[in-house]
């Protein structure tokens, strides 16, 4: 898979106080005693604006595909190989789900996520850095569990999945990755009127791998649902 670009974002105006004299630094701050944390003093919350907002992340949004794009990739991808689907297949929680292999860039070990002040969607866990580069980083359970915050989901699983490629990338973390699976279309099921998962609403079909219940996401509905977080 490619080599995300990531989100371009110059740093060198930011005074990273917070790794010199706050909590990651030294910790001689006088900030520290009447804040506690760096994440509660103004000084970080506007270095954080400055990385997200002003650096352009809201702009890049303009370059994200829409969910018709999407599919028409999803679309072709499937002619192109014949009836059958390739997708990655994840687990997030209990849940095992999968996304097509179009709709992503790469699978790469975790990192640290910076989380950001003053953000108003649960989903957004903060920026993380992948091979160098900034990307936005979002949970998938808080986005189907509508902000709700299930154990692994703070952005420390076992690997990172990079949905996109290039400026408009984002990491989302899963507990782990099982792989690869091509499944014949005919092996797809439809969505019981019962099912009960989370990601119900998200998911396209079911298929099965390994003995076990895959739920395949639209890429495109997810895409748009992180696209409407990050908004």
């Amino acid at each position: 898979m490619a080599e995300p670009q990531g989100i371009l974002l110059r740093t060198d105006a930011v005074d990273d106080c917070w790794r010199r004299i706050g909590i990651r630094g030294d910790g001689s701050c006088p900030a520290l005693a009447e804040h506690a944390h760096c994440r509660n003093c103004p000084t970080y919350a506007q270095a954080a604006a400055t990385l997200l907002d002003a650096q352009g992340l809201d702009a890049l949004l303009e370059e994200l595909p829409d969910a018709a794009s999407l599919a028409e990739d999803d679309r072709g991808e499937s002619a192109a190989r014949g009836s059958a689907q390739s997708c990655l297949v994840f687990r997030i929680g209990d849940e095992w789900l999968a996304l097509p292999t179009a709709a992503l860039g790469e699978v790469t070990a975790p990192a640290p996520v910076h989380s950001l002040p003053h953000r108003r969607d649960a989903a957004v866990l903060g920026l993380a850095a992948v091979r160098g580069n900034l990307l936005a980083c979002l949970s998938l359970a808080r986005l189907f569990d509508g902000g709700a915050a299930p154990a692994d989901t703070h952005g420390n699983g076992s690997r990172f999945l990079i949905l996109g490629q290039g400026r408009a990338a984002i990491a989302l973390p899963v507990a782990e990755v099982s792989g690869i699976a091509r499944v014949p279309q005919h092996a797809m099921q439809p969505l019981p009127a019962t099912l009960a998962r989370a990601s119900a609403r998200y998911t396209q079909a079911l298929f099965a791998d390994k003995d076990r219940t895959v739920g395949l996401l639209d890429a495109a509905l997810v895409r748009q649902a992180l696209t409407r977080s990050l908004a």
